[in-house]
């Protein structure tokens, strides 16, 4: 398993997701300082566990079967005006030195995004996953580092998802649109 090769970091792109009309959003959750340590970012597009009695953000966790499934779409900051756009924004933990809380939407079933925040899982790169869904179906699970990760089974535990197309972000890198089919 390995990341989609992209400048810079995560994005996201909220297509058609039901969290942003209904409410389903959190935002009062601090990103857990275990997880996302000073050498860890969290970036949009990420697929990650809330745990609000904690009162933290963390990394899905495949053994625990009772889980709040939510998509990281934090507003961007600018760290540097030399450096402007999208692919250079992440937040870091209050243990790295930050204290934004993230902005993450909880997950339903129908939702619809683009990002770039992907681990290919057994595909070799991003025009193996366009060859494949031309033959067939590639679905896209919650993965323990946050990054969504793309195989050719529906998964067991977590949210199911189903990889749409092959597209870009407004920068041009290379991105694949994503459907919740159940969570």
């Amino acid at each position: 398993m390995a990341r989609m090769t992209i400048d810079g970091f995560g994005q996201v792109e909220l297509n058609n997701v039901a969290f942003r009309r209904d409410g389903r959003i959190e935002a009062q959750c601090a990103l857990d300082t275990t997880a996302f340590d000073s050498a860890t970012p969290c970036e949009n597009g990420m697929i990650l566990r809330v745990v609000k009695p904690e009162h933290k953000i963390t990394f899905c966790d495949a053994s625990a079967s009772y889980q709040l499934y939510a998509l990281n779409y934090s507003s961007e900051h600018m760290y540097d005006e030399r450096k402007p756009g999208l692919k250079n924004f992440y937040l870091k933990s209050a243990a790295a030195g930050e204290d934004f809380y993230p902005r993450v939407g909880y997950l339903a079933a129908g939702d619809l995004f683009t990002t770039n925040c992907i681990d290919l899982g057994s595909y070799a790169s991003a025009g193996a996953v366009a060859s494949a869904l031309e033959s067939g179906e590639v679905f896209a699970a919650a993965g323990t580092q946050g990054a969504i990760v793309l195989a050719d089974a529906a998964p067991s535990v977590g949210p199911v998802m189903q990889v749409v197309k092959k597209t870009t972000m407004p920068d041009g890198q290379d991105a694949f649109q994503i459907q919740v089919l159940s969570v």
